[in-house]
């Protein structure tokens, strides 16, 4: 009866910890110089904010052009860096 009961223990145990290991979960991959400008122009063409060149290398995004408000330099800066594999913005936004 204490084998028994021992091994069903035991593998309620494994069990478990399989359960909750990390084996099944993937970290995001960082994307290509390319695909990362891509998608900061996609957030910036959502929020309207056109004029605004962008430069991708090695996960560190340039933000070049012209816009009316700092509130709208804050938001391309905002939607660059949210982008997955972005280490760095430099933002050369110019405001009047």
């Amino acid at each position: 009866m204490k084998k028994l009961l021992a091994s069903i223990i035991m593998s309620a145990a494994l069990v478990a910890s399989l359960g909750c290991s990390n084996w099944n979960r993937m970290t995001p991959k960082s994307l290509d110089n390319s695909t990362t400008a891509s998608e900061v122009k996609k957030n910036l063409l959502a929020d309207h904010l056109t004029g605004v060149d962008v430069d991708v290398n090695e996960g560190v995004v340039t933000l070049a052009g012209h816009l009316p408000t700092a509130a709208d330099r804050q938001k391309a800066y905002d939607d660059a860096a949210k982008v997955t594999g972005v280490k760095k913005v430099v933002n050369h936004i110019d405001v009047p």
